[in-house]
């Protein structure tokens, strides 16, 4: 940075300063702005305050460079700097370990960070090359270049320049057997000590040991105070005294501070920070009692920089560097300090909380150290604190997101290397490795159980592996990656040779991630090695780069790009397995997995291209893979040519289905499609899934493009423009089973055409509308009537019209009007919701055509009434027919054209004559919102009589007269309840009834004459009383009885040739009714009925009423019971028991008029079809042993009363003696006239 400052074109003045941070004391550092930038820098030739206003006022054209920096605290100007208080646009550059930045004086600061990452492998082999080329002594078993870069360890150590450095001093001395020996730093360092101690006495290396005895105080005295300089965070040793003999000049320099123009202060500091480390560390060896103290000290914010010092610590505690400080420190003291060290380490470090934060998936406090920890025991080189260590961590290194130097992938490599009974769990996800620090920890790979990583990892990981030489376990790699292999998209051809062998090896399918670099394209090894592999490969991943990411329409593209690719070259180079490799590339991939013949087009483009490019034809090949293509070709015409499409519909052995996502509308491409057609089954278009229109406008495009088909198949292809029009009809969505919708949007297409144009085009399209749809269907609100004038005028004959909805503007029904003449028939498509509106059109088009008739003299009102006399008008189809809504429209029509010809004068109503004779089969009306009179003057139109069904009705007197007169039109008579009705049916029933009866009630009052046939005519219309005239009967006579009551009037009179001519047999319910009405209408009777019982009420007040009916029956008979025969005999019992009270009371034959209504062969039913012997004979018998029972009781004789009942009693008696006494048995034959069967 400096040079290139120096080297710069001065057009405007800049400043750039330089401070080593280890050059500024503490003790003398400046208070003010000028004393560090003139005092401690460089004086200006100019005024000094003239300087330092310029670089204040223009301070974005200075640079200051803190190099070394580790705390702020101590340095007041530097931190106001730095935090923008002084000079706020200068740049600021800050030089420090890696680790500082966490410190508080940088975490708010917005700044770049550059991280030095050292040699790379290349630097390390050209210095070492150099350095150790001029080695003093070599020997031909001794080349220390060779064993430097053979040793992973030794070599990652020189990624750092001053290591590098040391490593070339610590070999220019070694031996061959040390050489191959681990090289920790720590031991590096003593090795310098114990050098620079030899160089210093001068003597001979025999020597060393009595050298380093000799000087042990002087040493630790100098390690005392760097221990004491670290702890006060400086360099500067402000207590040595200055001894140019000393011995511990050799580690140190001189610092010489001008405090004023002609005085001075000189300072010591060691030639680096990390001596001073080592130097530290080796006092606290020999001061173990202040070990604990720092451990736990180093773990805070401001002491934090002093555990530089433990792994040194650790390195002088190996066992193997005893020896070499053993003249300083005792070696026993060394090993009883070593004995309790390294677990302190970790558990200061690595503190139990730790394990328990990560199972409960928080973040380890410490968890930054975990590296730092591998980096002590790596200098400890012990295995028994190793597994202490791992132990701690339940053997699980959890280095995520670290980023790692050689060195340290040294240390984790050892760590794993030392857990030889139990394996470890690895975590290097998003971990920054190099090439050669993952070769370091996969030396120990063996150790490792699981093994986790992101994909990048892994694909460096795998890359490094197969690039090497090494005899490596890939089958147990597979399972630690979770049987997946990570290769990249371009690489050395090895790689991927091998990476065949792996797969083939693999005893199951292996799941295969390629990793993208920016070259899109498969080298053409790795797409070999994919096509070789297939039967090996699972599944195929893509990793993406970070654009692909953001992009992930890029990423699919060049996915697919990827897998057609690769079924080329299958095609180029496996024809004989062509189809097989293309179905599997297909499942391995996870583009076109729901869009098969996305690939199919796109893989015959791409072999039709690269066969232009290449020479070489593979397309017969392609065949079988096309035969067993997708149900439906989905293809977006507005990205490929029709040309395509057409080609590949050609290799299919049957028509097939077309979706279409998009088009172009040139004639060319339209042209082109046209010869699609004879190859396509069906047609249909789908929208695309990001579309910005409306549904309706992409089923506008649809339709214009199916338009444009038919236009140009009649310019281009006129012989066969009947085939084509009708082939778009059959095989399009759209348009389907709606032939009258294309020919009219066909017509009003073309026409726009000619007038662009001035082309003819309609003529070519003339047997097209001769041909047309029996219905014309149309919505006269979307076209105008003209539209369907000029299309009916092309038919050869008149044709229906289904109106879909329709304009009321006068011009258009006017022009409507003109149509009529070539309709024969016009409906109307379902308004189920809004009459109204086809009832105002049907008005309208009544009353232009009457005007248009006292205008013309034609019979417009005739043709009107002829397009809409048929039997299912309005509705053209039968399964559209609504009875209930064409009544409604039919009667509201009439009511309309009434109030019509009131305003007008002019008469319409006997032109509809015709439609309402050919009116629906039963009339359906609801009389409480429409008059009877409206329905009496619809049915005098009919030309015979109709069944009405009443869906609703009024009980006003003057509408149910009304309804009388409907009567002699009616055939049949129903009442249909309302669909949402509230009402229970059992209520609606007696609605219905009241209705009936209040008809013959207005009879009786108004047409007394005719009151029989009324009766009789609501009995044969009526549902509710259809074969019942006794139950009309018995509520009419009520009802009337109710209405006398209440208005005083006398009706009953009228009704007595009703009640005269009354059935044969009266049924009567009596648990329902009274018997006193049964008695009521008995007495009107001129002579004695039958009665049939069909149920009763057991009240003894009831009982005694039936009684007094006795006189006016002929015979009693009852509803089959068959289910309860005991009850029949209750009642009969107790109708015997009042009867023989009765005549003890009154002298009358009460019980012989009980028995001889009773008496006769069918008894107790009526009809001979219900007759049951064996239900008369269980009948009989138990009713005699009940009546026996209640003379017993009573005291009254009963049975003799009813001899007549059982002497014509059946020919032979059934009886189950079981369940009766014999003697019942007896006491009936006895009252046989002769003897009987039994």
């Amino acid at each position: 940075m400096l040079n290139l400052w120096a080297q710069k074109d001065h057009r405007e003045l800049d400043y750039m300063f330089y401070f080593d941070v280890r050059d500024i004391s503490p003790s003398t550092h400046p208070m003010r702005l000028e004393d560090l930038l003139f005092n401690m820098y460089s004086e200006p030739e100019e005024s000094r305050e003239e300087v330092l206003q310029d670089i204040k006022k223009n301070s974005e054209n200075v640079v200051i460079i803190f190099d070394g920096i580790t705390d702020l605290s101590s340095h007041s100007v530097i931190k106001k700097l730095v935090d923008k208080d002084l000079l706020l646009d200068a740049k600021i550059v800050i030089t420090c370990r890696p680790e500082v930045p966490s410190g508080d004086f940088l975490t708010d600061w917005l700044s770049f960070r550059v991280e030095v990452k050292g040699f790379s492998n290349e630097s390390i082999r050209a210095y070492l090359t150099k350095m150790l080329s001029a080695e003093p002594n070599p020997t031909p078993n001794h080349d220390s270049l060779s064993i430097v870069l053979n040793n992973l360890e030794l070599f990652s150590l020189c990624h750092v320049p001053m290591y590098a450095l040391m490593v070339v001093a610590c070999m220019y001395y070694s031996t061959q057997e040390a050489s191959k020996q681990p090289w920790p730093t720590t031991k590096m360092y003593i090795n310098i000590l114990r050098y620079c101690i030899l160089k210093h006495s001068g003597k001979q290396m025999n020597d060393l040991d009595k050298c380093l005895a000799e000087n042990r105080e002087k040493i630790l005295s100098l390690a005392e105070m760097a221990f004491d300089a670290t702890q006060q965070k400086t360099m500067n040793l402000t207590e040595l005294s200055y001894e140019v003999s000393s011995v511990q000049f050799s580690f140190l320099r001189a610092l010489i501070i001008m405090v004023e123009p002609t005085v001075s202060d000189t300072y010591f500091a060691f030639l680096h920070y990390t001596m001073q480390e080592f130097f530290g560390a080796l006092w606290l060896l020999q001061n173990p009692d202040k070990i604990r103290d720092v451990l736990q000290k180093c773990q805070t914010e401001e002491w934090k920089h002093t555990k530089h010092m433990v792994p040194f610590m650790c390195g002088l505690l190996n066992e193997r560097n005893i020896r070499l400080v053993n003249g300083l420190v005792p070696a026993q003291q060394i090993k009883k300090t070593s004995d309790w060290f390294f677990k302190e380490v970790v558990n200061t470090f690595l503190p139990l909380q730790t394990n328990q934060d990560h199972a409960e998936g928080g973040a380890p406090e410490f968890e930054r150290d975990l590296l730092f920890l591998c980096q002590c025991l790596y200098e400890s080189q012990s295995t028994e604190a190793c597994l202490l260590l791992l132990d701690k961590l339940d053997y699980t290194l959890d280095l995520d997101e670290e980023h790692l130097d050689p060195h340290q992938c040294c240390a984790v490599s050892y760590m794993i290397s030392q857990s030889a009974e139990r394996k470890v769990d690895l975590d290097l996800n998003s971990c920054t490795v190099s090439d050669q620090g993952l070769r370091l920890i996969l030396g120990s790979l063996k150790n490792v159980r699981y093994l986790r990583s992101d994909p990048s990892m892994l694909c460096q990981l795998w890359t490094t592996l197969l690039r090497s030489e090494a005899d490596i376990d890939f089958t147990s790699l597979l399972g630690l990656c979770g049987n997946e292999l990570h290769l990249p998209f371009q690489g050395e051809r090895r790689v991927f040779v091998r990476a065949e062998e792996v797969m083939k090896q693999s005893l199951e399918r292996v799941n295969l991630c390629l990793h993208w670099d920016r070259r899109t394209l498969l080298s053409e090894a790795l797409s070999k090695t994919i096509l070789k592999c297939l039967t090996h490969i699972n599944k195929l991943h893509f990793t993406p780069l970070q654009d692909q990411r953001e992009s992930p329409e890029k990423l699919e593209k060049e996915e697919k790009a990827v897998l057609l690719d690769l079924c080329l070259q299958a095609g180029l180079c496996h024809r004989e397995t062509f189809q097989g490799a293309v179905n599997t590339l297909l499942s391995l991939f996870s583009v076109y997995q729901t869009e098969r013949y996305d690939i199919l087009l796109d893989l015959y483009s791409h072999v039709k291209y690269n066969r232009k490019q290449a020479g070489r034809s593979i397309l017969p090949s392609l065949r079988p893979l096309y035969q067993p293509a997708p149900a439906v070709w989905s293809i977006d015409l507005s990205e490929r040519k029709v040309s395509l499409l057409l080609e590949v519909l050609k290799l299919q052995p049957e028509k097939k289905s077309v979706e279409l996502k998009g088009w172009s509308d040139e004639e060319r491409e339209v042209r082109s499609f046209l010869q699609c057609l004879p190859y396509i089954s069906h047609l249909r278009f789908a929208p695309p899934q990001d579309q910005i229109g409306s549904p309706e406008e992409w089923r506008k495009r649809e339709k214009t493009f199916l338009l444009n088909l038919c236009l140009q198949a009649a310019l281009h292809e006129r012989e066969t423009i009947q085939t084509t029009v009708e082939k778009v009809l059959s095989l399009s969505e759209v348009y389907h089973d709606q032939k009258w919708e294309l020919l009219l949007h066909l017509y009003s297409h073309v026409k726009d055409y000619e007038t662009q144009t001035g082309r003819s085009v309609l003529p070519a399209l003339q047997t097209v509308y001769q041909s047309a749809p029996a219905v014309w269907c149309i919505d006269l609100s979307e076209r105008k009537a003209s539209l369907l004038l000029e299309v009916l005028k092309l038919q050869p004959e008149k044709k229906s019209v289904e109106l879909w909805d329709w304009s009321d503007e006068e011009s258009e029904v006017r022009s409507f009007l003109q149509c009529l003449p070539y309709i024969s028939q016009l409906s109307f498509y379902p308004w189920w919701s809004d009459p109204s509106k086809l009832i105002k059109f049907l008005v309208g088009l009544l009353s232009q055509a009457a005007e248009w008739e006292e205008q013309s003299g034609e019979k417009t009102l005739k043709l009107v009434s002829s397009v809409c006399t048929y039997r299912t008008f309005p509705f053209c189809d039968g399964d559209d027919e609504d009875e209930w809504f064409q009544c409604d429209l039919l009667l509201d029509l009439y009511s309309h054209v009434e109030d019509y010809e009131t305003k007008t004068g002019r008469s319409v109503l006997p032109s509809l004559r015709p439609l309402y004779q050919s009116a629906p089969a039963v009339w359906s009306i609801d009389l409480s919102e429409r008059k009877a009179s409206l329905l009496l003057e619809v049915l005098k139109l009919q030309p015979e009589k109709k069944p009405v069904q009443l869906k609703g009705w009024s009980d006003e007197e003057s509408e149910v007269r009304s309804f009388l007169q409907c009567l002699p039109y009616i055939s049949q008579l129903s009442f249909t309840p309302p669909q949402y009705q509230r009402r229970s049916p059992e209520e609606w029933r007696k609605r219905e009834k009241t209705f009936l009866l209040n008809l013959c009630l207005q009879a009786a009052l108004h047409e007394r004459e005719t009151i029989q046939t009324t009766v009789g005519k609501v009995l044969s219309l009526s549902e509710v009383y259809q074969g019942r005239k006794w139950d009309l009967l018995l509520d009419l006579y009520s009802h009337v009885k109710d209405y006398e009551t209440k208005t005083g009037r006398s009706v009953l009179p009228a009704l007595q040739p009703v009640y005269q001519s009354a059935p044969a047999v009266w049924s009567i319910d009596l648990s329902e009714r009274k018997a006193s009405l049964l008695l009521e209408v008995l007495k009107l009777q001129p002579e004695k009925k039958s009665v049939e019982l069909w149920d009763w009420s057991d009240e003894e007040s009831e009982v005694r009423s039936f009684l007094q009916c006795l006189p006016y029956i002929s015979q009693l008979s009852f509803y089959p019971w068959w289910s309860d025969p005991s009850k029949l005999i209750k009642f009969l019992v107790g109708l015997l028991s009042q009867a023989a009270e009765w005549e003890e009371q009154s002298g009358e034959k009460t019980l012989k008029l009980v028995s001889s209504v009773c008496t006769y062969r069918t008894f107790p039913f009526c009809d001979e079809d219900y007759f049951d012997e064996s239900f008369q004979w269980d009948l009989l018998l138990d009713l005699y042993s009940h009546v026996k029972d209640y003379e017993t009781q009573t005291g009254r004789s009963v049975l003799p009363a009813l001899q007549p009942l059982y002497q014509p009693a059946p020919a032979v008696w059934f009886i189950d003696l079981r369940k009766r006494n014999v003697s019942l048995l007896l006491e009936v034959l006895k009252l046989q006239p002769e003897k009987k069967s039994v």
